[in-house]
């Protein structure tokens, strides 16, 4: 988005935290004590100063966002910058605070993107309940931010509505998710050594993505235990975060002796990882909130040519029956996803078609490059 809006001629500034996520650790090159300044695709970038850490719990979560939170709000204040516009994407929504205060400051636009529901999408039986004081003060600040902002642009149609019917507002767009089909493209699949030693062709399941609360890595689980009995059958899952303890006590109680787990990898071998799959999982917990998003991985599943069973309900169920590459089951059904996996191992012609749907339709509907022309197209309708 940024890289294109630069391009149309725009002056673009971006404000981030040092790029530590999900270990908690500076990134190498980005260990300087304060502010931090770079290009980026010829794009302007400040790193601010954040209290760096896992995000494991609450407290965790509201001293890294908090930190953030003012230190861009200082780092912005105290330039000699100044702004005709403030977009902020959110969640994390300290960040959309920080940036409501700094549109005050300047006394421009304030135009707030929407890409996770929040708080609703931290509702989770066993973090979160609708009672606790921090759900209520999220939907405060959240009705807040609504009310401060001149724009609020949505991800997809579901949760404009969503959006529309909690805060009133009609000053709303959607600007669908979608993937970079410049990087992610099928590529020699990454090869290991011990599956050399194997008579029979690796079946490849594979998850990529951040162990968060989205993602119901249980289920994957459950379904590598059901189809163990088949050994050329293997599971991996490319990724680390939040909920990585919650996936090790996952291990040790169902014990599955099929799933690989290589951990976080750098985001440009991520394509080679999703081309070694002939199967990719997106399963998701099953709320208001989560009904209304598509996850990212979906869309980069199928820029690699990689097939995808969701377990998924609302707009990413529609989404992946519309594209022809995906089968849905509901949100949890380990079971029939394991069948799943048994019968399209099987129907090589079954797999192969779904397969040859999956990049016509993200190159046809849901590439980055698309999606930040209307984003250009969007500012420019501004007149500012």
């Amino acid at each position: 988005m940024t890289r294109a809006l630069h391009a149309s001629g725009l002056d673009v500034h971006v404000i981030s935290e040092y790029p530590n996520y999900p270990l908690g650790v500076p990134f190498q090159g980005y260990d300087h004590p304060s502010s931090f300044q770079e290009k980026r695709y010829g794009v302007s970038v400040t790193r601010t100063w954040v209290s760096m850490n896992r995000r494991r719990n609450l407290w965790e979560q509201m001293t890294f966002y908090s930190t953030f939170m003012i230190s861009s709000l200082v780092t912005v204040i105290g330039s000699n910058r100044q702004y005709d516009l403030v977009i902020a994407t959110s969640p994390p929504i300290f960040g959309a605070i920080s940036a409501a205060l700094i549109s005050k400051w300047f006394r421009c636009p304030f135009v707030l993107e929407v890409r996770d529901l929040w708080p609703d999408s931290a509702v989770k039986k066993e973090l979160y309940s609708k009672n606790s004081w921090f759900i209520k003060v999220g939907q405060k600040v959240e009705s807040w931010l609504y009310r401060q902002s001149d724009h609020v642009i949505a991800v997809t149609d579901v949760a404009e509505k969503i959006i529309q019917s909690k805060s009133g507002h009609q000053r709303t767009s959607v600007i669908w998710n979608g993937v970079n089909t410049e990087l992610f493209n099928r590529v020699p699949p990454l090869q290991w050594p011990e599956d050399a030693k194997k008579e029979d062709h690796v079946f490849r399941v594979g998850y990529v993505g951040s162990l968060g609360q989205i993602h119901d890595i249980e289920s994957f689980i459950k379904a590598a235990k059901a189809v163990e009995h088949d050994p050329s059958i293997e599971f991996m899952i490319v990724g680390d975060g939040g909920q990585q303890d919650q996936l090790q006590k996952l291990f040790e109680t169902i014990q599955p002796n099929n799933v690989r787990w290589v951990g976080l990898k750098p985001h440009e071998e991520v394509p080679a990882y999703m081309s070694s799959f002939d199967l990719a999982v997106n399963p998701i917990h099953d709320s208001e909130a989560f009904r209304s998003i598509i996850t990212v991985k979906f869309y980069e599943y199928l820029a690699c040519e990689v097939p995808v069973i969701c377990l998924a309900s609302g707009v990413q169920e529609t989404m992946a029956k519309k594209s022809a590459a995906a089968i849905v089951h509901a949100p949890g059904d380990w079971k029939s996803l394991a069948n799943d996996i048994l019968r399209l191992k099987k129907d090589h012609k079954a797999l192969q078609k779904l397969q040859s749907n999956a990049r016509p339709f993200v190159d046809a509907h849901y590439s980055r490059s698309a999606q930040a022309a209307e984003m250009v197209n969007f500012v420019d309708s501004l007149n500012l």
